[in-house]
């Protein structure tokens, strides 16, 4: 009976293909996909979630509590597979490139429909671009990665041909942003409509936003959001996807993000089968193993994959405090900072062995990555001499280090309340940082008040981390002086220091190329130039490790590259009506 659902779907998924609708086929069972296989519908995926998201506007979010939620929602021009890291094929089924490299032309799937049952077309992609992301109205740090000069022109409704005036290697990863539907969002763009508010569309999609009024063409739609509590997101029903048996993806009804604030919450719900997947600190492990068998969920690790991606501690060098200010943006207050981080011992102690030292602003697991960047070994002695020889001494004699008039040299360290890794790793410093008579004050708050002091350069110091990829040119938004996420010090683009317009040279010379060699050069003479600088203080990055419910299915291909949120719309349930292993009851 299975097989011959099986077959009738195929003739109606085949059908509809044939009627103009060009749905992408994802070939369980082959290739890439052959540890995956044809699903069943229903059910929910239920994970934790340390804070609520900011906002539902994708372009204009910046934090990974929004951003997690957002890029469900939509889909651009390509994808990034989620088992191999490639480019392939996403709202654009094909596309071709000039010899010149510089016209690439985009044939767009059709008969496709927006998640709220309009049909997609060129004017979409054409308004995304002119209308959102090149329209300087909107504070989007998309703009940052992607070519400043390029045009975007409409062929015809279903083809958009895009011109550039110099080589761009990265182009084709980069241009998978997400695209926004014209017939909800154009009136609010002044580029379309001169009588809109030049906020409006930042403004946009806020979380007090209908859940019906936000629309995308991903994989799902938003159903409901309770602050503090859960955001839901549902299976999007015009979704342009089919497994090889012609069943529209996803076979989930819904993704629920619970909102926990702490890690230690999000693991008591998992050992309860509350939700369905934990990504475990170490710490977490050996109870989590002995529990496995009993309660049929699986704990994977992988030692040779560190995760995408750095954790690091800033020093805000345009902090408003003028005496900090001037030791924050000397070098060798920095050099001394960062001999006070003990790495081996976050690494022993913290993450028990399952982390590995970062010391390059350059994820390692990316083909650029260059391993061998200065380093500066935890040695507190040296960071004494130089505390000692920039004139931070103990004026007074009650063993704090002072300013040069006696009063204290202190700052105040944050991170996020709640990630009990994090808030480790910063006591672990402020600890050797008093053993050289620094004071240092760690302040753990919540990560999106964390996020808009950062961004508003409202901190002293503060340890986070950035996400990271293959590309380095995927961080243009964070390391060139007017990145929208320079915080270190944003400055950097009205008066850049000479490190910053270097690193500026080498991210325009990196994307000129398509010589992999010479591109790795630029990678390579950035990631030694900013070690050396030290305007991000690297710490470790965990490997890879899950704990998933043997019910959710489909989750051989969890890895670095993609976890549960990117494999979403390919997961099912054995029984749809089981969190955990928990059924739930109807």
């Amino acid at each position: 009976m299975k097989r011959l659902i099986g077959i009738l779907a195929l003739t109606a998924c085949l059908a509809v293909m044939a009627a103009g609708q060009d749905y992408k086929v994802i070939p369980f069972g082959e290739g890439d996909w052959a540890n995956l296989e044809v699903g069943q519908y229903g059910g929910s995926l239920v994970i934790g979630s340390l804070e609520g998201p900011k906002t539902f506007n994708h372009h204009v979010a910046q934090e990974t509590s929004s951003t997690d939620i957002t890029s469900r929602l939509h889909a651009g021009l390509i994808e990034i597979n989620p088992v191999t890291n490639d480019v392939e094929p996403g709202l654009a089924k094909s596309w071709e490139v000039s010899d010149d490299s510089l016209t690439i032309t985009f044939y767009l799937r059709q008969g496709l429909q927006w998640s709220d049952g309009a049909p997609f077309t060129a004017d979409d992609v054409i308004f995304t671009f002119d209308g959102v992301i090149f329209n300087e109205d909107v504070r989007t740090d998309y703009r940052d990665v992607l070519p400043a000069d390029m045009q975007v022109v409409k062929i015809d409704d279903y083809t958009v041909e895009i011109q550039l005036t110099e080589v761009f290697r990265p182009f084709l990863r980069q241009i998978g942003g997400a695209i926004y539907p014209k017939h909800v969002l154009g009136d609010l763009s002044r580029v379309y409509n001169p009588d809109a508010a030049p906020d409006a569309l930042n403004e946009a999609w806020g979380i007090a936003t209908d859940p019906s009024e936000i629309v995308g063409m991903g994989a799902w739609r938003l159903k409901a959001f309770v602050v503090d509590q859960l955001v839901e997101i549902e299976r999007n029903p015009y979704y342009w996807k089919v497994d090889p048996a012609g069943n529209r993806l996803p076979y989930l009804d819904s993704v629920q993000y619970v909102i926990s604030f702490s890690l230690e919450t999000i693991f008591l719900r998992f050992r309860n089968a509350e939700i369905d997947y934990y990504a475990p600190r170490p710490e977490d492990l050996a109870t989590l193993f002995a529990e496995a068998a009993r309660k049929d969920f699986e704990v994977r690790i992988d030692e040779d994959k560190p995760l995408f991606g750095t954790t690091w501690i800033a020093w805000n060098q345009d902090v408003p405090d003028e005496n900090l200010r001037e030791y924050f943006r000397m070098i060798e207050f920095r050099q001394a900072m960062m001999h006070l981080i003990d790495k081996q011992r976050i690494i022993d102690d913290v993450y028990l062995g399952l982390a590995v030292p970062q010391w390059s602003p350059v994820s390692q697991l990316s083909p650029f990555f260059y391993p061998d960047v200065p380093t500066f070994e935890f040695d507190p002695d040296r960071a004494a001499e130089l505390l000692d020889e920039i004139g931070l001494v103990d004026v007074t004699g009650d063993g704090w280090r002072d300013f040069p008039d006696g009063s204290r040299f202190e700052f105040d360290l944050e991170t996020n309340v709640g990630n009990t890794i994090r808030e480790q790793i910063c006591q672990i410093f402020a600890d050797d940082a008093a053993q050289v008579g620094l004071r240092v004050n760690f302040t753990p708050i919540a990560f999106n008040a964390l996020v808009t002091n950062l961004l508003g350069g409202q901190y002293e110091a503060v340890l986070l981390g950035l996400t990271g990829g293959v590309e380095p040119h995927g961080g243009a938004n964070v390391y060139p002086s007017c990145g929208g996420l320079h915080f270190w010090r944003y400055s950097d683009c009205e008066d850049p220091t000479p490190v910053a317009q270097r690193i500026d040279e080498l991210f325009e010379l990196g994307v000129s190329t398509f010589d992999f060699d010479e591109a790795y050069e630029y990678y390579k003479e950035f990631q030694i130039l900013f070690s050396e600088n030290l305007d991000l203080h690297h710490t470790v990055n965990i490997v890879y490790r899950a704990a998933v419910y043997n019910n959710l299915q489909n989750t051989q291909e969890f890895s670095p590259v993609a976890g549960p949120l990117g494999f979403a719309e390919y997961l099912y349930k054995a029984n749809p009506n089981m969190v955990g292993n928990r059924v739930i009851r109807r």
